[in-house]
């Protein structure tokens, strides 16, 4: 046996693992490849073309993954969030998602206002914190 210690590898070099991790599970549970992804970016400008508030998601697996939901401090409270969760979550439906989920360090209670449960919790990453694993039906 031979071992491959690579800090940084590239893409290149990662990708007969993902390769090979990618046949096991079309084998196990004969799931879309990657290539089915369905990625979302919707970002609110104001008139100068500032970045205020934005939404990257991702429709795989018959699920959405919320990835970064962000809105500019001045412009809290003003729903934004919310409306941009809202508009992911139903490009997720289109594409067949049947749950939402996400990570959260800071914002347990904005999106359980949206309807998301909490399901885990992982302490220290990082450190001092606690990283909550949020859900939603979409169905």
């Amino acid at each position: 046996m031979h071992e491959e210690f690579i800090e940084h590898p590239s893409a290149a070099q990662s990708a007969e693992l993902l390769q090979r991790f990618q046949e096991f599970v079309q084998q196990r549970l004969q799931l879309p490849d990657e290539s089915a992804d369905r990625p979302l970016l919707i970002n609110l400008r104001d008139e100068a073309g500032e970045l205020i508030a934005g939404i990257l998601a991702n429709a795989y697996w018959d699920g959405l993954e919320i990835d970064t939901l962000w809105v500019a401090e001045q412009h809290r409270g003003r729903g934004l969030g919310a409306d941009l969760l809202q508009r992911a979550e139903a490009h997720g439906r289109r594409q067949g998602a049947l749950v939402a989920y996400l990570k959260t360090v800071e914002a347990r209670a904005f999106y359980e206002k949206q309807g998301y449960a909490l399901f885990g919790i992982l302490e220290d990453r990082p450190r001092g914190t606690l990283l909550h694993h949020m859900k939603k039906r979409l169905d």
